[in-house]
């Protein structure tokens, strides 16, 4: 049976471990969340990140994510998409140039979303984003 170039990637991703991650890996992923984190914060009061709240704030969860600038605790999935859209709405957020420009900081607010949820640790939550990159 020929293993498929999906089920690779899915191993490779299962398998990578922090202590793989280069500091220079791990130093850029940082400066990736702070940046993002910052794109966020700058967008706090424009009208569709308000709603993106509003809208997301109708749901609660005890396990659930932060909404970016406040207490309140969401499922993973709105969070994601409210932070998502504070994150994007500048448009200030990294840029892979290449044949078809991408922004792959879009991938954090899913990662932080699910990571605290889950509970998991800085070092899987650098993991996880170096591998969403």
């Amino acid at each position: 049976m020929t293993t498929t170039l999906a089920h690779r990637l899915a191993d490779y991703a299962c398998a990578l471990e922090f202590a793989e991650l280069s500091p220079e890996v791990v130093h850029e992923v940082k400066r990736r969340v702070i940046d993002s984190l910052g794109c966020a914060l700058g967008a706090w009061t424009e009208e569709p990140c308000r709603i993106a709240r509003e809208i997301t704030s109708e749901f609660s969860a005890k396990r659930g994510s932060t909404i970016i600038g406040t207490s309140h605790k969401a499922p993973p999935d709105w969070a994601a998409f409210a932070n998502g859209c504070a994150i994007r709405y500048f448009d200030y957020n990294d840029t892979y140039l290449s044949k078809e420009p991408a922004h792959p900081s879009d991938n954090i607010s899913a990662a932080l979303a699910v990571a605290e949820s889950f509970g998991a640790t800085g070092p899987e939550l650098i993991t996880a984003i170096a591998l969403a990159y």
